[in-house]
């Protein structure tokens, strides 16, 4: 398979990206840095996996962002399942096709986490922390589900 040498607008205010055949997600680096805190690598705990406080309640004008800095870790995205709202579906279904598959909640999937599944079948589960939350309720909120003591 041979690189794509010719650059396709996002067409979501991200610019020029440039699809690759080594299966990387086709995603520029993101243009305002996720509000996220991952668990250590090494931590194997129960609970989630990461923390996300999104900007706006519009989650999928994020989506991209998100898996370029999930990337290292999850690798590929293939899927993220979670109960969107109709800000985010109806923007979802304007947007251009990206290889993500974005699907509802899965059965018992609790409301406030996201599911981002990789091509290599694992599961990563980041709670989602409502936009409108003050910036310190969310960094204690992200600190207590990663497992870090904020005092």
């Amino acid at each position: 398979m041979k690189h794509e040498t010719n650059p396709t607008y996002s067409g979501r205010g991200l610019g020029l990206f440039h699809p690759t055949s080594d299966g990387a997600q086709p995603f520029d680096e993101p243009t305002r840095t996720p509000r996220l805190l991952l668990r250590a690598r090494d931590d194997h705990s129960a609970g989630v996996d990461g923390a996300w406080w999104p900007r706006t309640t519009n989650l999928t004008t994020e989506l991209h962002d998100l898996i370029s800095v999930l990337a290292d870790r999850v690798g590929t995205t293939e899927q993220v399942s979670f109960d969107w709202n109709s800000m985010s579906v109806s923007q979802r279904g304007i947007d251009r096709p990206d290889g993500v598959r974005v699907s509802g909640p899965l059965p018992d999937q609790p409301p406030d986490i996201m599911y981002v599944f990789g091509t290599d079948g694992r599961r990563w589960e980041l709670l989602v922390i409502a936009p409108m939350t003050d910036a310190d309720g969310a960094f204690d909120t992200m600190q207590k589900a990663v497992g870090v003591d904020p005092r």
